[in-house]
């Protein structure tokens, strides 16, 4: 008994000193990888940048495989994004790298719970949103991925069961930039993240939705509570009784047979006089996915998307028993212009290397 107590009291002991050599571990990490994705977003070449990500997605797989990873409270400022799910089910790293010619490609990791093993699996993912033809109905896995930025990531329940859906942006190219609604979900018998998912009310076989447009617009889309206005016609009732309830008082005087008729026609029609349908307008705050419609700006360029900018339509996605039914008449009224501005992009540049005569050569 004596020998166990003696143990207890060790492990109490150096229970502490553990939890600080971990914190220690973690933010040494930390450390290193914020080096090297300054790296990557500033870099004078592609050989440099390309080089640091390298080494970043390396050290960051390591770090996400440390025990009790999951707790570290990651903090990349605005280089990286990293979004947690409220219940820790899973965590999600992503970023981009950019090359001389505009050309962005997303890199990132997820980090899922395995609820039978009870531990975190990694998996690192692999941008081929180039490749994918199907861009909104295919199903997607962690190395098949249709890169994006995540920015926002919201959790919605129905009926016990929760849904995890994203909001991203992407530079794509010179010519356009992209932002997107996409839902992640995990299966019972494994942690592989699946991308895209059937929740989108009357839009057969769309799995995620994508907005592409010309670099030069400013696209909103954000998830709050906002207002739906809905216009409801309502049609007045008729005064009178119909044909049975006219009124005819007496008349003193003879009058012929057409100018009689005339008179009772006359006063038929006072008596059922309507005022015609008006129209009533209710606006009712919802929480939402809100967001602009995008359209060519250019009739006949419709699939060109750097031609692509805002229509002046605000859409709206809310969520609806177990679905994202699409809402018309959405009332945005949000005036901070912080949701409006688009993931901290990596390079700023005036135009891209091939338009300045050539690649950067610094």
């Amino acid at each position: 008994m004596r020998k166990i107590f003696v143990i207890l009291a060790v492990l109490v002991a150096l229970a502490p000193r553990c939890l600080a050599q971990d914190k220690a571990l973690m933010a040494d990490y930390q450390s290193q990888l914020q080096a090297l994705f300054e790296q990557v977003y500033t870099a004078p070449t592609d050989n440099e940048r390309y080089h640091a990500n390298e080494a970043a997605l390396q050290l960051l797989g390591e770090a996400l495989g440390q025990e009790n990873s999951i707790k570290w409270q990651w903090d990349f400022g605005t280089r990286v994004s990293v979004l947690t799910a409220p219940d820790k089910k899973f965590r999600i790293f992503t970023w981009p790298v950019v090359n001389d010619e505009g050309e962005y490609e997303c890199f990132g990791f997820v980090q899922a719970l395995d609820e039978k093993k009870e531990e975190y699996d990694v998996y690192p993912l692999y941008d081929k949103s180039e490749e994918i033809v199907n861009r909104q109905e295919d199903l997607l896995t962690y190395d098949n991925w249709f890169g994006s930025v995540y920015q926002e990531l919201i959790t919605t329940t129905y009926e016990g069961k929760t849904y995890y859906t994203l909001l991203g942006w992407c530079g794509v190219d010179a010519l356009t930039q992209r932002k997107v609604i996409e839902p992640i979900y995990f299966k019972s018998t494994h942690s592989q993240p699946q991308f895209g998912q059937n929740l989108f009310r009357k839009e057969r076989n769309i799995r995620r939705v994508v907005l592409e447009y010309t670099n030069k617009a400013m696209v909103s889309l954000r998830y709050e509570e906002q207002f739906i206005r809905t216009v409801e016609r309502i049609r007045a009732k008729r005064k009178g009784g119909g044909r049975g309830g006219l009124f005819r008082p007496p008349s003193p005087y003879k009058r012929g047979r057409a100018a009689a008729t005339a008179a009772r026609t006359s006063r038929a029609q006072d008596e059922r006089v309507t005022s015609g349908p008006t129209i009533k307008t209710t606006d009712k705050k919802y929480k939402m996915i809100i967001f602009d419609e995008v359209a060519p700006q250019i009739v006949g360029m419709e699939g060109l998307y750097q031609y692509y900018v805002p229509s002046g339509v605000e859409l709206a996605y809310m969520f609806v028993n177990g679905r994202w039914e699409l809402r018309e008449g959405a009332q945005g009224r949000q005036t901070d212009k912080r949701l409006n501005q688009d993931f901290d992009k990596p390079m700023e540049k005036k135009a891209p290397a091939y338009l300045l005569g050539g690649r950067n050569k610094n």
